[in-house]
């Protein structure tokens, strides 16, 4: 009876534990290493499934913000608009100067889900919650045009919650290990990150590698494949305003591509 117990507990702790995977967001570059002067195209990626899989809904669209940091530092605003009710007409940009660039995407807004749908509101404006959250999400791709100079890639940005990668993509092969640092308020912080590549599974939430940041938040992934790379941390923490929302949903995803 008390083995009985005791695995009933193990299996309880582990249903309780298990993560709930929710939509995240993710830059997807059509060249991630275009001659210096040469246009390249964003798209953002919106689901479980990286690198395509739906697409965000217009009312998302208008919450989203785009920049993008040149080599010496500069920040350059791109526009994104909705492609009808779903998806975003691509984003098109010349990368006039040589070195690596950093794009960054940004989303802060209520999402509550509700038994009508999902709803960018607090709880304390709708009926029949069912979970509500402050989401904030920070998603980062790193293109080099022409030699990756610059140390414009491990830019910390003004967001709460990011993946920082401590080295160049652009310098790495198959079997390097790309160091990345996780901050939450600026702050180091110790999280599971999950990594995966373009083609290795068409399952949903489904990574080719998971290690955990240390206490000093940084966290090693193991370059398994050449391609194009999705890092991606998670977390969620109590919200203070329980009428507003249940906890803070944070995400951040890093692309980039390793030849």
């Amino acid at each position: 009876m008390r083995l009985i117990g005791l695995l009933l507990t193990v299996i309880v702790a582990g249903l309780i534990s298990t993560p709930v995977y929710a939509h995240y967001l993710w830059l997807n570059v059509d060249n991630y290493y275009p001659k210096a002067g040469e246009e390249v195209t964003f798209s953002i990626g919106w689901g479980h499934k990286f690198p395509e899989d739906s697409q965000p809904r217009a009312e998302m669209v208008e919450k989203l913000n785009l920049y993008l940091i040149e080599p010496e530092g500069k920040k350059l605003a791109l526009e994104i608009k909705a492609k009808g009710e779903e998806g975003v007409e691509p984003i098109k940009v010349k990368l006039g100067k040589p070195g690596t660039y950093l794009a960054v995407l940004t989303r802060a807004t209520f999402s509550s889900k509700t038994t009508e749908g999902y709803f960018y509101k607090p709880k304390n404006q709708l009926k029949n919650v069912l979970k509500s959250s402050w989401s904030e999400t920070v998603a980062k791709a790193v293109v080099t045009a022409g030699s990756p100079e610059g140390e414009t890639f491990k830019k910390e940005v003004k967001q709460r919650y990011q993946i920082i990668p401590l080295q160049n993509p652009a310098e790495l092969k198959v079997d390097d290990y790309l160091p990345v640092k996780i901050l939450l308020d600026g702050k180091p912080y110790r999280t599971w990150v999950y990594a995966t590549y373009a083609g290795f599974s068409a399952e949903g939430d489904t990574f080719a590698y998971t290690t955990r940041a240390d206490k000093e938040g940084i966290a090693k992934v193991r370059i398994l494949k050449s391609g194009v790379w999705l890092i991606k941390v998670s977390d969620e923490i109590p919200y203070p305003n329980p009428k507003e929302a249940d906890n803070y949903s944070f995400k951040s995803t890093l692309t980039f591509e390793i030849k």
